[in-house]
This record gives C-alpha cells, sequence and structure tokens, in this order.
C-alpha cells in the first residue's frame, strides 16, 4: 500500500484588490520635498486645493490685471476668470477703474471656455457698488454726471455708469428744454434727487444743480442790498405759486444779475388765482425787496406793497348799514366771500344764508354792510332782500 502523501495547509490566493491594499500599507505616499515641478507637486506642497465651478455659481475674487480688452479674476480655480465683450463695452468706465487686488463678486456665465477659462460676470458687484455710491452721493449732495438716453413722457430718461435714471422735465434747465429733441448721448451733470434699490427707482435733477451754484453766487451779492429797496427787475418765469423775476446791481465795478420770486399773494391787493392774468416772461415791472435770506440766498420781492392799500381808506369807500353790490369770489363751508373792489372782500356768514339759495362764484349779489373794521381787514355782510317775504304787507 502506497504511503499517503503529506497535505500541506490550504492557502488562500489573495485577491487583486486585497494586493493593492497590501501595496499601499507597504508603499506610503512619497511627499516631495524637494523644487515643485508639476502643479501635483506645487499644490502637494502648498496644501492649496482647486475650486470647481458651474454656471451661475456667486463667488468671491480678486482682480488680477484689467485691460481694455479684458478683466482677470482670481476665483481659486486652475486657471483665472475673465470678464470679456458685451459686458466689458457696457459697464467699461466702471470696470476699467477696477485696479489690481481689489475684492470683488463674480457670477460664473460659462463654466470653461476654450482656453481653460471661466468668464464671469462682475454686474452684481458693479450694480450693488453702484446703489452705495448714488446713495451717498444724494446724502452729501455730490453731482454726478449722466448721459441722456430718450426722451419719454415729462422727461428724460439717463444712463448714470450703467444705472438707468430718470429726469422730471421740471428738473430740467431751460437750455435743456429748449433741445430735449437733440439731447440723446449728451452728457449732464446731475444731481441724486431719489435713490430706492427696492423699486429700482433712480431720480435726478439738473434745475437743483444750477439753482445751487446760482444760490451760491447769489449769497455773495446779498450784502448789496437790503430790505425795502425799490429796483426795476424783469420776469422771467411764471409758475402757479407765483413769479420769479430778476434785477441787475454792481459790486466792486462788475454788474451782476440776481433773482428773487414775487409769491402769488405779493402779486396785487386781490386774491389772485393765475399770475399769467398779470404778467407774462420778459414783462418789465418795478418790485419791492421784501425779504432776505442770507442762508439760502432767496430773496422775496413784492408787487402789490408798491401799491396803494385798499383797505387804508376802506371807510372813505364804505358805511356800515349801507347796501353795496359785489362779485361772489369763492364759497367756503363757513361763507360766502364777495368782492367790494379790488382787494377788498367782505364775507356772508353761512348762517345768513338760506339753504338752497347759496350764490356761486361769479355772481354778482347785493348786500348790506352789518360792520367794518379795517384794522383787521374784515367786513361783514348780509344778503339783501331783492323780493318782499311771503305775508308782507
Amino acid at each position: 500500500m502506497a504511503p499517503k502523501k503529506k497535505t500541506s495547509p490550504k492557502q488562500t490566493v489573495p485577491s487583486v484588490t486585497e494586493e493593492k491594499k497590501e501595496v499601499q500599507k507597504a508603499s506610503p505616499v512619497k511627499i516631495h520635498t524637494g523644487p515643485a515641478t508639476t502643479m501635483e507637486e506645487l499644490l502637494s506642497q502648498t496644501g492649496y486645493a482647486l475650486k470647481g465651478v458651474k454656471k451661475g455659481d456667486v463667488m468671491d475674487g480678486t482682480i488680477v490685471r484689467v485691460s481694455a480688452k479684458e478683466i482677470g479674476v482670481d476665483i481659486g480655480g486652475k486657471t483665472e476668470g475673465v470678464v470679456i465683450d458685451r459686458e466689458l463695452e457696457q459697464y467699461k468706465d466702471t470696470l476699467l477703474a477696477l485696479k489690481p487686488g481689489d475684492f470683488v463678486t463674480a457670477t460664473v456665465i460659462v463654466a470653461e471656455n476654450d482656453r481653460g477659462q471661466s468668464v464671469l460676470s462682475l454686474r452684481k458687484h458693479i450694480f450693488e457698488k453702484r446703489w452705495v455710491e448714488l446713495a451717498e452721493a444724494q446724502k452729501i449732495g455730490t453731482p454726478i454726471e449722466v448721459v441722456c438716453r430718450d426722451q419719454v413722457r415729462g422727461g428724460m430718461l439717463v444712463d448714470a455708469a450703467g444705472m438707468r435714471g430718470y429726469i422730471p422735465q421740471s428738473q430740467l434747465d431751460g437750455a435743456t428744454l429748449k433741445q430735449l429733441d437733440k439731447m440723446a448721448n449728451r452728457k449732464l451733470m446731475v444731481k441724486v434727487m431719489e435713490v430706492d434699490q427696492a423699486t429700482n427707482r433712480l431720480i435726478f435733477s439738473q434745475r437743483a444743480l444750477a439753482e445751487e451754484a446760482n444760490l451760491s453766487r447769489q449769497k455773495a451779492l446779498l450784502e448789496s442790498i437790503q430790505v425795502g429797496d425799490v429796483v426795476e427787475a424783469k420776469v422771467t418765469g411764471v409758475v402757479p405759486f407765483g413769479a420769479f423775476a430778476k434785477f441787475t446791481i454792481t459790486k466792486e465795478s462788475e454788474s451782476h444779475d440776481i433773482e428773487g420770486l414775487i409769491h402769488i399773494s405779493e402779486i396785487a391787493w386781490e386774491k389772485v388765482e393765475d399770475p399769467n392774468q398779470y404778467m407774462k416772461n420778459g414783462d418789465q415791472i418795478k418790485v419791492k425787496i421784501i425779504g432776505i435770506d442770507s442762508n439760502t440766498g432767496k430773496l422775496t420781492l413784492s408787487i402789490k406793497q408798491l401799491l396803494p392799500d385798499p383797505w387804508e381808506n376802506v371807510l372813505d369807500m364804505f358805511e356800515k348799514d349801507t347796501t353795496v353790490k359785489g362779485t361772489v369770489s369763492r364759497v367756503t363751508p363757513y361763507g360766502i366771500f364777495v368782492t367790494l373792489s379790488p382787494g377788498v372782500d367782505g364775507l356772508i356768514h353761512i348762517s345768513k344764508v338760506s339753504p338752497g339759495e347759496e350764490p356761486k362764484p361769479g355772481d354778482e349779489i347785493t348786500c348790506t354792510i352789518e360792520d367794518i373794521q379795517p384794522e383787521k381787514r374784515k367786513i361783514s355782510l348780509s344778503m339783501t332782500l331783492t323780493e318782499k317775504p311771503i305775508g308782507y304787507r
């Protein structure tokens, strides 16, 4: 009988995965300690991790270079991001004002172009910065430059370094108003009047800047005039609340124009409804200086104070308990005002008017004077009966 073969213990063949693990245990990763010769070695030494980007990502970056063709931005990727093409052209002034080292917030619009670069947009960064700058300009009154774009109903749309704003027609100066249809692409200096980022609302004023300059110059001229002076003036503008007029003064052998406001209440002694019925642009008139504000440089002028005050002789014209004719000037909840002569109105208290028989403005009526108080510029009236009362004998 043949002897049995001696068997050795069963051996297990290691798997490929196990072999790989053994190799990894036996051969740890070698850390390069000499000069880096590859990107992998450089990253290994610095511990710097590259960021992966995708379209729509919003990332913080640092400006690395600025040129007329493109803006380079370090966003931590394997290559720098760039701002090019349309955005660089549209926001050229703002983008070219950036400097290497400036921190920006960029939005990825193309993850990787054919040169391996991420194409970025700084529009959000620009707009956020511009809102802050415009709010500051409004706060401290700094003038800014805008470019006229389109004439629209009631004013002009303008561009303020990429931001769309609006100048109401009332806030444009006279020279601009005369050539609105030729203002496209022209530059204007304006003041910021309203900034509201939530509603995307920007309002500018050219007129405010011009008026500010005129008032600043006018302040220096106020010492040459005084309240009570009477001057020859020229009407420069008629508005619903009055009129503007300018006159010439001499200071240090030089002539200077100075402008003031004739408030609607200072045009005539009677109540003025429409200043245009009393004057027009270019009229030469005499005015009296009745107010000087040295803080603002504003002047208040008057025409009526050069005319006789009708109330000074009111007792010579009217007597108590007499009947007079007048014209209803206005109807109020507390009574009817009746003009008896230019600048002199009387009041019929509402309690003296029969319901349903109230006269209308413009009606000519007959009244009885019940009381006259010149010192209070007050005349009390009552309606005069024009028919016999029922039952009268």
